[in-house]
C-alpha cells in the first residue's frame, strides 16, 4: 500500500498537482488580473499616461459653405482663347449671383502633367468673408485640380475637373473666421497646357 500511495503522489506531481510548475488560467474574479496574465500579454505602460487628441485635418480658420443656386451662372459657360480672359468672363458672368469680385490678379501658368510640378499662389482671406475659386484651362489639358489650405497646411477645399475644356467653379463658398493667409495650389493631372485661376470674394 505504501508504495502505490508513493506512485500516486508521483503521477499527481507530474500531471499539474500542487508543485507542477504548469501554468493555471485564472477564473471568476482573478481572470481579469494582469498577475493572471503571462508576462508578455502584462501591460508596462504607466496607467496615467492620457492618448493625445485626434488629428483634426480640417481648416480652423475657414470652412466651406454650399450654394447649389450658384450652378446654373456657368452650365453654359465654355472657355475660349486667352486662359485669363476666359476666367475673368466666367467670374463676372456670375457675379450677380455670388454678389463676389476678383480679389487680386488671376493666378496663370503652364505646366505639363508629366514634367511639372505644381504651382502655389498666395491670397489673404478676410474675417466674416467668403470667397470662391474659378479656374480655366486650354483644351489641351484635360484634368485640373486646385487645392486651398491655411498657413497652417490645413485644407480648406479641394476642386478638380476632368472635362475636355476644363472649368472650376464649385457650388460652394470658403468662409473664414478670421483673417488668415492661404494658398492655392494648382496641378495639371492630364494633358500640357495653360491655365488661369481667379480667386473671388465678397
Amino acid at each position: 500500500m505504501l508504495v502505490r500511495s508513493v506512485l500516486v503522489l508521483l503521477v499527481l506531481a507530474g500531471c499539474g498537482g500542487p508543485s507542477s510548475k504548469v501554468p493555471v488560467v485564472a477564473t471568476g474574479t482573478d481572470a481579469g488580473t494582469d498577475a493572471a496574465l503571462p508576462m508578455h500579454l502584462v501591460s508596462t505602460l504607466p496607467t496615467d499616461v492620457k492618448m493625445p487628441p485626434p488629428f483634426n485635418l480640417g481648416s480652423k480658420h475657414a470652412s466651406v459653405k454650399p450654394h447649389t443656386d450658384w450652378a446654373a451662372c456657368h452650365q453654359g459657360f465654355h472657355p475660349a482663347g486667352d486662359t485669363a480672359k476666359a476666367v475673368d468672363a466666367l467670374a463676372t458672368g456670375c457675379a450677380g449671383v455670388t454678389q463676389m469680385r476678383p480679389v487680386g490678379s488671376a493666378m496663370t501658368g503652364t505646366q505639363n502633367a508629366v514634367s511639372s510640378q505644381p504651382m502655389t499662389y498666395k491670397f489673404h482671406g478676410q474675417a466674416k468673408h467668403c470667397y470662391r475659386l474659378y479656374g480655366v484651362a486650354s483644351s489641351s489639358v484635360k484634368s485640373l485640380v486646385a487645392v486651398v489650405a491655411d498657413s497652417d497646411g490645413a485644407e480648406i477645399a479641394e476642386y478638380h475637373t476632368d472635362d475636355v475644356s476644363p472649368v472650376i467653379a464649385p457650388d460652394e463658398a470658403m468662409c473664414f473666421a478670421d483673417d488668415a493667409d492661404a494658398q492655392v495650389t494648382v496641378s495639371v493631372g492630364i494633358g500640357d497646357g495653360a491655365y488661369a485661376l481667379s480667386m473671388c470674394g465678397n
